[in-house]
This record gives C-alpha cells, structure tokens and sequence, in this order.
C-alpha cells in the first residue's frame, strides 16, 4: 500500500502512530470490499467500519465524512495500480497483434473481476466536489494508459498509420469506453447486439485495435 502522506485529500487526518497506520489499512481494504459489494450509496460508515472490525465513531476521527474515506481509498487502489502495471513488460510476444490481444484481455478481466468497485469509481470521479481529487484519479487513470502506449509504440514498425502515437492513444482510449460499457452496464447497445462471449469480444475488440493502427503483422 502506498504511503498515507501522498494520499491526504480534503478532510482525511493523517496517523501518526504505528498502530493506526496498520487500521487505517484495513479501513481502505474495507472500504473497497464494500464499494464493490454495495456500491456508492451502500457504502455506509457502518458497513465500512463493520468490514474492517474498528468502531464508526473511529472512522470518523480519520475522516471528516465518508467521501473524504472514497477519496484516500479510490487514491490508493488507483496509485497503486499505476506502480503495479498488470500487463507485464516481460511477457514475451514478439508482435503488436499478440500485445494488443493480452492488453485488452486484461482490462476486460479488472474490470470482471471487481464491476461494483469500477462502477463506483467512475460515477465518484463523474460526481465528487474536490477538484484534486478528481485530478489526481485523471492523472493517475492517464498515467497507465501513457505506459500502454509506450508498449506499443516499441512496435511502431508494425503501424501504419501516420501518426503511431495518436492512433495508439485514440485505440486504447476506445478499447477501454467499449470495455467499461460492457462489463458495467447492464443495458447498453454492446450487450444488447453484439452478444458475444467474452473470447470473442476480445478478439472483435483485438481486430478493430489494430485495424485502426493499420497493423502490418
């Protein structure tokens, strides 16, 4: 977990002692389990407090309200996420097609593997008041799709199109709304007329990445 004095937002009371270190850990934890179990609004103080076995009036003594705890803990997953990149540099494909592939893959398998948690990011980021915040989760979001595309520009002999960077960016940028729209919404246009396997999206989704690159595999 990242250090709590990058993580002060608005309203957020840093530790000072070992002690509270260690339990503001598990509030963060907590806060994510139940973000993803219950969402914005079901996440309440109780329930957080409940998850992480501390008593809410101690939650409080952190935490000036409960977006203030969103804050630090939506920071947190999204910082350190950005130091922990999933799609390893060492994976050993040889062509932009099969990085392409892996890429969306994986986005597609974060994003299965916790949608209440995604979905309530999302709709915080749309909604909170604290403009850092909201800058930093931009920044941190943009940070990984920076190091994607620094991926796959190492293959920008396999692009054509004529300018690799822009192209790269705008791809990855589409893959990840039609991926978001997919695994989080439960009515949409892609679930309703596509209705495809989740193998098959990934390769419609593959085919149409590297189309917009004019890959020359």
């Amino acid at each position: 977990m990242m250090g709590y004095a990058l993580c002060m937002t608005e309203g957020f009371f840093l530790p000072q002692q070992q002690r509270s270190r260690e339990t503001l850990a598990r509030l963060i934890t907590a806060t994510l389990a139940t973000l993803e179990e219950h969402g914005l609004e079901g996440a309440t103080i109780s329930r957080i407090a409940s998850v992480a076995k501390i008593a809410p009036a101690s939650v409080y003594r952190r935490f000036r309200d409960r977006n203030a705890l969103y804050r630090v803990a939506l920071l947190d997953m999204l910082e350190g996420s950005a130091d922990q990149d999933s799609v390893s540099e060492h994976s050993g494909e040889q062509t932009l097609e099969a990085q392409v592939h892996r890429m969306v893959s994986l986005t597609l398998q974060q994003y299965r593997l916790r949608p209440g948690l995604m979905r309530a990011l999302t709709r915080f980021i749309d909604s909170d008041s604290d403009e850092e915040f909201r800058t930093r989760a931009l920044r941190s979001i943009s940070t990984n799709y920076e190091r994607f595309a620094d991926r796959l520009l190492a293959y920008r002999g396999q692009i054509l199109n004529s300018d690799p960077h822009k192209a790269v960016i705008f791809a990855l940028l589409t893959m990840g709304t039609v991926i978001e729209v997919r695994a989080l919404e439960q009515v949409s246009m892609w679930n309703e007329l596509t209705r495809l396997s989740d193998e098959d999206f990934v390769t419609e989704v593959t085919r149409n990445f590297l189309g917009y690159l004019g890959y020359s595999g």
